[in-house]
């Protein structure tokens, strides 16, 4: 088996959210909240005493790598949150290639900073399957271009993703344009849902925080801020184009949020990540959880393989979050 997992680990870096207590957190209570969440026991204490603490997670749905991680960090959550939006991830994820903000309804200058470079000839011989993450009607348009200059192929993918962000934007979860992989359709909507609703335990202490993550973006709960970008990001030496959303919601003392991969170039489908800054006496306590979409784990042996995609993610994912907690203590 191919693993596609190291790049879907690295993939999420540059766009952290989170959610954020700003009281502080009981022991006992936290210590529950990471259990409810997967993590084993002794998790809190091993994080407090400097530990970063990684472990595979129950998947929602057959296709599913999931991992957690918690650490601590010596700052308030207000503190480590303005870092992580300054760029912080961006600064110590050195595979970002290039990266953009979209905002309002789009347009194709706020793509003008994506490349395609060496993705051009897949682009190219686009074709229905996994080389590429494009729905059949994409698939046509780029077919339409051949014998085109390298520059139309690189203008139909700038238009072709502004249609995704436009999309999404207008119609969150249903406005997701699913995947030919010939002869069958792979839906990143029904991925991200499935991921969405393992994060139904937040129901309860924050009700307009999850009912906006499965219901975006109709009525949004008071506190909402959202961000949208493209990456260009470069995992084992191969380009990958992302675009990103992600929200924070504030609730009372509380900050919410999540990160979406709501359309990925290729080596997996979808990506959600949520994060938690709790604080603690000592800190902050960071809970991460990331959930990544990839068919390499699906049918028969996705036992085995998930398992052992999982574990490689979840050793790239602490990787980098060794470097975010080094760079935040400076």
């Amino acid at each position: 088996m191919r693993s596609h997992a190291p790049r879907l680990a690295a993939a999420f870096g540059a766009a952290l959210v989170l959610f954020a207590g700003s009281a502080g957190a009981e022991p006992a209570a936290t210590g529950k909240v990471l259990k409810q969440l997967g993590f084993p026991d002794g998790a809190l204490a091993q994080a407090k005493a400097g530990q970063i603490v990684k472990t595979d997670l129950k998947s929602s749905e057959e296709r599913e790598l999931a991992v957690g991680l918690v650490f601590l960090v010596k700052e308030s959550p207000k503190e480590l949150a303005d870092e992580l939006r300054g760029g912080l991830l961006e600064k110590v994820d050195a595979n970002v290639m290039a990266h953009g903000t979209l905002s309002g309804e789009g347009s194709l200058s706020q793509f003008s900073g994506l490349k395609l470079g060496s993705l051009t000839d897949k682009y190219k011989n686009a074709k229905a399957g996994d080389d590429l993450n494009l729905s059949t009607a994409e698939i046509k348009a780029l077919q339409a271009l051949k014998g085109k200059p390298d520059s139309a192929i690189e203008q139909e993918v700038h238009k072709q993703l502004l249609a995704r962000y436009q999309a999404y934007r207008s119609g969150g979860l249903g406005g997701i344009a699913a995947y030919d992989r010939g002869g069958k359709q792979r839906s990143g909507a029904a991925d991200l849902k499935s991921a969405s609703q393992a994060a139904a335990a937040v129901k309860g202490t924050a009700p307009g925080y999850y009912d906006t993550v499965m219901n975006y973006p109709k009525k949004p709960a008071t506190g909402f801020d959202e961000t949208y970008n493209w990456q260009l990001y470069k995992a084992h030496g191969e380009p990958t184009i992302i675009l990103t959303h992600g929200f924070t919601l504030e609730e009372g003392d509380a900050f919410h949020g999540i990160q979406r991969q709501f359309y990925v170039s290729g080596g997996y489908n979808v990506e959600q990540a949520m994060a938690g800054f709790l604080k603690v006496p000592e800190g902050t306590l960071v809970v991460y959880v990331n959930r990544t979409s990839t068919d390499q784990v699906a049918g028969f042996g996705g036992g085995t393989k998930r398992s052992v995609g999982a574990k490689l993610m979840a050793t790239q994912v602490e990787g980098l979050y060794a470097k975010v907690q080094k760079e935040a203590v400076k």
